[in-house]
């Protein structure tokens, strides 16, 4: 991967980090304005909210996780054991974001479809994940050949 494609993307976790913590300091306003324009009951608005903040948690974490894949890979070493760990951790955020979301989604029902998006990205990460434990136990076993 180009040195500079890694950092387009870099660039672009890093703004997606920005916009979830400026996301959060206007969560409120925003889910006022939606409830009110889809004339919900206040419930729903809260929910979708709780969700939401808790779900900050884990993507932020997620996101610092992308970054640190991102600087193995900057530094031509994308196949250490800790790139496969961060990986992991992602693909268990996505887990947690998806269980907030399914509870949520008792008292908004289109919260399922974002759980089940998580669900889905959990099983896409968890195989990259593999894919790079793989590569990174080859690359050992590389350099132990004489």
């Amino acid at each position: 991967m180009k040195l500079k494609s890694v950092a387009i993307l870099k660039v672009a976790v890093i703004f997606c980090m920005v916009l979830a913590v400026c996301g959060s300091i206007g969560a409120p306003w925003i889910i006022d304005w939606y409830v009110s324009v889809r004339h919900m009951a206040p419930v729903r608005g809260t929910a979708i909210l709780v969700c939401y903040y808790v779900s900050m948690i884990p993507t932020l974490i997620a996101l610092y996780c992308m970054l640190r894949v991102l600087h193995y890979i900057t530094i031509k070493r994308p196949f250490e054991h800790t790139a496969p760990t961060y990986l992991d951790i992602i693909s268990w955020c996505c887990i947690a974001i998806a269980v907030v979301c399914g509870v949520g989604a008792f008292w908004y029902p289109p919260l399922a479809i974002v759980s089940g998006a998580m669900v889905f990205l959990f099983l896409v990460v968890r195989v990259v994940s593999s894919c790079f434990m793989a590569g990174a136990l080859l690359q050992e076993e590389n350099d132990l050949t004489v």
